[in-house]
């Protein structure tokens, strides 16, 4: 099998493990990275691949097929946009761009020398998210009433420390940008679209620029409605992170984070249980509830997410997040942001 030949530019927070990742991923070959931190050479030698302190010069010398950008919001659409032109497909870690208008700019690149986006949510392709879209889309719920989130749990004082302090910052901080974006690509990619949102925040516990908390509503296109609460700042486990345990950084307890309702049945996510009644005569809260549990394996979302976008530059599959898809989610994402500084609904 040929391998498609990768550069890595950025081997910090998110390069550094997608480096290690890459090295696992069977159609890949992780050809060279580049940082502007020196001290992270030491990373591409133990991976055995070159290492450049300047992008440019890493695409001018390698021959290579792709890049993943791991960076700064601030530089996906400049520095993608510089790579496309060399006609290189582009892997871009979530957000797509800090803002809709630099999205587009980048889009527009890589349309006009035809080269692909894979935005980087990797829980489009956990075996958990797959399986929840094919029971939702599939109507083992019947229509689709609504969905609730709850995202609740403590990040320690350090999180928001030293050069990490830009989490505390109105520009690109903030559990909504930082956390939430995520639990929007999901649910877009399991419900469908979000046209409308309305967001009631906080900052009263940590006092930072940004918000610690927020409640929001969101209406889908096709009538349903949700639900999220989000906080980082309370002792709690009743979140993606501490539920579904694909972090091995971070303690979790394997409850339930999501709960989709649906007019035949409801699911409670990632345990994974369908819950509705047998008998189609006896239904109605003064009847038992029958429970399906689902078993599902469990699979590595990266190596999958890496996987497809080599299939992608191989022209054997399209992008399961495209530049669009990741605007859209960006969308939603500063809307429900911009909603809780107007307090008003925001239509899209």
């Amino acid at each position: 099998m040929e391998k498609v030949r990768i550069g890595l530019i950025g081997l910090g927070l998110m390069g550094t493990p997608h480096a290690r990742i890459l090295k696992k991923v069977e159609e890949c070959d992780l050809v060279a990275a580049a940082e502007v931190d020196e001290k992270q050479k030491k990373v591409a030698e133990e991976l055995g691949i070159k290492f450049y302190k300047n992008y440019e010069e890493m695409i001018e010398k390698e021959t290579l097929q792709g890049v993943i950008l791991a960076l700064p919001n601030h530089l996906h659409a400049p520095i993608g946009i510089a790579c496309a032109k060399r006609g290189l497909h582009l892997f871009v870690e979530k957000p797509i761009a800090p803002s809709v208008a630099e999205a587009d700019r980048l889009i527009a690149a890589a349309k006009e020398n035809k080269v692909q986006i894979l935005v980087g949510h990797q829980r489009r392709f956990s075996s958990l998210v797959e399986k929840a879209r094919e029971i939702v889309t599939g109507g083992q719920l019947g229509r689709l009433v609504g969905v609730t989130i709850t995202w609740a749990l403590l990040k320690p004082g350090s999180y928001y420390e030293g050069p990490l302090s830009w989490r505390k910052e109105q520009k690109g901080g903030g559990p909504i940008l930082i956390n939430l974006i995520h639990e929007i690509d999901n649910l877009r990619y399991i419900c469908g679209e979000i046209d409308e949102v309305y967001a009631q925040v906080s900052n009263r516990i940590r006092n930072f620029p940004v918000e610690d908390t927020a409640s929001i509503t969101l209406r889908f296109k096709s009538g349903a409605i949700g639900t999220v609460f989000l906080t980082d700042c309370s002792p709690s486990l009743t979140s993606w992170e501490g539920t579904t345990g694909e972090n091995p950084l971070l303690y979790s307890d394997f409850g339930n984070c999501y709960n989709f309702f649906g007019t035949d049945a409801s699911l409670l996510f990632p345990q994974m249980k369908r819950r509705y009644y047998a008998d189609p005569t006896k239904v109605g809260w003064n009847y038992p509830i029958t429970e399906q549990g689902y078993k599902i394996p469990r699979e590595d979302p990266y190596i999958k997410e890496f996987s497809h976008f080599c299939r992608v530059i191989q022209g054997k599959e399209i992008p399961r997040t495209s530049g669009e898809d990741g605007r859209r989610t960006l969308e939603v994402t500063l809307a429900i942001k911009r909603s809780g500084e107007t307090g008003q609904p925001i239509r899209l």
